[in-house]
């Protein structure tokens, strides 16, 4: 996308000079928050034989970072919300980046069945952390949907939106407000995905998260916010 090359190429000349100060913050960033354990890198939530499979895989919100135990984690809502209908596989790791998702996938297919229903990809917040060229990006998740397509014959890739990088209150306003700017660019190219796959559905988010969706961090989901957040995938899963 030209428009996102442009914006991608001005982030950069404004990022230049200030990175210092960016990676000063960063750094006192990272002494002051604990790093919260993840609760569900890898968790198959199994349920009576025939039953269609759920795939979910990413970063750390699949994970479950920021939870208070397994049963409070994304995938663990999802599947009691979603009762006997499913059984739900889920892959997780803490600062995942998009070109590694192929990676976590084929780590885990020993522990996968031979075909999904559908899947949920949860990704781009450490795109967004570590301003990964928007290119570079959708790239990366283009090989990704056709490595899922061709190996499980999956149905439907639900994408919910890049989170609310931009809105952590842990943040200083000068790194939320490039965040966000790089989170408009990563969501343009999620966008473009769509119109070339139609297997691909998109989740838009609320443009304001209350203090309660995060955790004590200030940076991950909390119970409360998995709650939520699971809550609006199982729609689109049952459509």
């Amino acid at each position: 996308m030209i428009l996102n090359r442009i914006l991608y190429f001005f982030e950069l000349v404004i990022l230049i000079p200030i990175f210092p100060l960016l990676y000063f913050y960063g750094k006192k960033l990272r002494q002051k928050i604990g790093k919260l354990p993840p609760h569900s890198e890898f968790l198959a939530l199994k349920n009576k034989q025939n039953t269609a499979n759920l795939l979910i895989i990413g970063e750390s919100t699949a994970a479950g970072v920021g939870a208070s135990r397994k049963e409070k984690t994304y995938a663990y809502q999802i599947h009691q919300l979603l009762q006997e209908d499913f059984s739900v596989y889920n892959l997780g790791k803490n600062g995942l980046k998009a070109d590694r998702l192929k990676r976590l996938l084929v780590h885990g297919k020993q522990e996968l069945p031979s075909g999904f229903h559908s899947a949920i990809v949860l990704i781009g917040a450490n795109d967004c952390f570590k301003f990964t060229p928007p290119s570079k990006f959708r790239r990366e998740l283009k090989d990704f949907f056709h490595l899922l397509e061709r190996t499980y014959k999956i149905g439907k890739i639900i994408v919910p939106s890049i989170p609310p990088v931009n809105q952590v209150p842990a943040l200083p306003g000068i790194i939320r407000f490039f965040l966000g700017w790089h989170r408009i660019m990563l969501v343009r190219e999620i966008n473009s995905l769509l119109k070339e796959n139609k297997k691909l559905v998109y989740l838009p988010i609320n443009p304001k998260f209350p203090k309660e969706f995060f955790a004590a961090d200030g940076i991950h989901p909390s119970d409360h916010g998995y709650q939520k957040m699971a809550e609006k995938v199982v729609e689109s899963i049952k459509l």
